[in-house]
């Protein structure tokens, strides 16, 4: 999954919410917030095992922006969640906004019947959102982490952490129409 495209869906909501925060937020309250994303910085881990990018990519840049549609919606648990479109993500009130953030835990073993080495991979997926009245900024954080205990794991892979930032603006007016039969179960990971 494409982080940056995953984030611009789920962004336009996330502002929406923020720059509505001083009326309250009541169950069942949403908003719709269109967002864009710039390009995303990459460390040096996620080109493991080099730490530079190749050749063919090291130059390359681009104006271009990603863009969606975000939805953001207080739960009657009295919790706000950001949905991209793609995936949901539980998040809080924060200083300046809403931090929204999710985990994704792998775990493999070198054999089927769950013996051998064990390898973990955890995705952790960030958005802080800055409101400022009905615009947002902010920046989506997707942190890839690897462990390995048992005698093949080789060396340690180091992680890698993608950030992408963006910016937005809340939509006024707009109703959301939805196929309930178009909706999904659990992620899978």
């Amino acid at each position: 999954m494409d982080f940056g495209k995953s984030l611009l869906r789920a962004l336009p909501c996330v502002a929406a919410l923020a720059g509505l925060t001083g009326c309250g937020v009541s169950p069942g309250d949403t908003w719709i917030y269109r967002v864009s994303f710039g390009e995303t910085d990459s460390n040096s881990g996620c080109w493991y095992p080099e730490t530079d990018p190749p050749p063919n990519k090291e130059n390359d840049s681009s104006t271009l922006r990603g863009t969606g549609t975000w939805i953001v919606y207080a739960s009657i648990e009295d919790k706000i969640y950001l949905d991209t479109g793609a995936i949901t993500l539980e998040g809080a009130e924060s200083d300046e906004g809403f931090t929204f953030s999710g985990k994704v835990v792998d775990v493999d073993f070198d054999m089927a019947d769950g013996t051998g080495s064990k390898r973990t991979t955890t995705v952790t997926s960030t958005i802080n959102i800055i409101t400022d009245g009905n615009a947002i900024s902010g920046e989506a954080v997707q942190k890839t982490s690897y462990a390995c205990s048992g005698s093949t794991c080789g060396d340690k892979i180091p992680s890698c952490t993608e950030t992408s930032p963006f910016v937005g603006t809340y939509i006024e007016d707009v109703e959301l129409k939805y196929d309930i039969s178009g909706g999904s179960a659990a992620p899978s990971p």
